[in-house]
């Protein structure tokens, strides 16, 4: 019998230990897809502007250069800060780039080719370069060059009209992208691996979040020409109980009935109108109502005993502190406490998947502005004198 806990000889720190990874992304996008990669063990450098801090550094409470949001997102990487409108920066980036598996940039649509670093720039130094583009709407179209931030796109895709008129209160078409990123430019390693060589990976914030929203979201559109059933936005809403709030979800028709006689609506449990599914969802309004004012009655202790009685999908809506201190994440020991050097006490979530040969984990802390800058350089051959000259020239912070 092996001990899958042990970690892989060639892989101790994760599946991607040995994959160089570049990126000159910015803000979420970009660098949250890196994130992920760098968690997985893979080597990030990632690389700011040497002209002014990533808005992401001043998002959140901040100590030094250090935010809440930042000691997050860029864990586990190396960082440097180049001026990338020298072309001296610019070299620097090529000579990373011959050495790498995959690049990452989300710059406007354009830029990368004015600066010299596009794919056609890298893949002409290093053929087998996964070159990952990301951008607000696409490299091409009416709306290509405009500026763009998650809400924006949220707006654009229909999200906030799926939430009744307003955002979700998390950059979630930031996000879902970077998930996408991860998940095509992991795809082109492995058609790399297959025998197509590198290749150029598009995508945008629009097509992610709407490919992330489709299945549930746009169900009416995938079918067109049918009797539209209202989507599960007329469900996802908690309920108020006397003293708080829950979350609470029957899909199939024995847990429906199960929780309108648990809370004391058997009434509510024999309506014909609720007897399948698609009536459940046609009379959503109605029946979200009836089990509204029963649950309304109950404390939330109540209300979870209740529906649990009977296995009805269920939950508190915990704030901030209480998730914190919760029974089940401390269980699974998501939480991760640890002391930065420069912005102090720290509290991170480990990487969400569980490896058993390639333990993945939190190896260093998010660096300071340029604080791998010379390492990075010395290890492509540069003196001390030549980096020196570099930074009194504003080649690098």
């Amino acid at each position: 019998m092996t001990d899958n806990t042990t970690p892989s000889a060639t892989h101790p720190h994760g599946p991607l230990t040995g994959i160089k990874v570049l990126d000159c992304s910015a803000v979420v996008a970009g660098p949250w897809a890196s994130s992920q990669m760098a968690d997985m063990g893979a080597d990030v450098i990632f690389i700011e502007k040497a002209n002014g801090a990533d808005v992401m550094r001043l998002t959140g409470p901040i100590k030094g250069d250090q935010s809440g949001c930042w000691v997050s997102m860029h864990r586990n990487k190396r960082g440097m800060a180049m001026n990338l409108r020298d072309e001296r920066a610019v070299d620097i980036v090529k000579q990373l780039a011959a050495e790498a598996d995959i690049f990452l940039q989300n710059f406007r649509p354009g830029v990368a080719e004015r600066l010299g670093i596009s794919y056609d720039d890298l893949s002409a130094i290093n053929p087998d370069l996964i070159y990952v583009s990301i951008s607000g709407f696409g490299p091409t179209g009416p709306y290509s060059d405009q500026p763009v931030y998650d809400p924006i796109v949220q707006g654009l895709a229909g999200m906030a009209n799926a939430q009744g008129g307003d955002f979700v209160k998390s950059v979630v078409a930031d996000k879902t992208t970077a998930m996408t990123a991860v998940n095509a430019a992991l795809g082109a390693l492995i058609g790399r691996m297959n025998g197509a060589g590198g290749q150029h990976v598009e995508l945008s914030l629009l097509e992610s979040l709407l490919a992330w929203m489709w299945p549930d979201v746009y169900w009416n559109e995938a079918l067109p020409g049918h009797d539209d059933v209202p989507s599960y936005s007329v469900w996802y809403s908690p309920y108020d109980t006397s003293d708080g709030q829950i979350s609470a979800v029957w899909v199939s028709y024995g847990q429906f009935q199960g929780a309108a006689r648990a809370v004391g609506r058997p009434d509510v449990a024999d309506d014909e109108r609720f007897a399948s599914r698609a009536g459940r969802l046609h009379h959503a309004l109605e029946m979200r109502a009836r089990f509204g004012e029963a649950i309304g009655e109950l404390t939330t202790e109540e209300a979870l005993a209740a529906l649990r009685s009977v296995d009805v999908p269920c939950a508190p809506c915990l704030s901030r502190e209480d998730v914190m201190v919760d029974p089940q994440v401390e269980h699974m020991k998501i939480l991760v406490e640890a002391e930065h050097p420069t912005g102090g006490p720290t509290v991170t979530v480990r990487p969400p998947a569980r490896f058993s040969k390639t333990p993945t984990g939190i190896r260093s802390h998010s660096p300071d502005r340029s604080e791998h800058t010379d390492e990075v350089l010395a290890e492509l051959g540069m003196d001390a004198d030549a980096i020196a000259a570099y930074r009194a020239d504003g080649v690098i912070l």
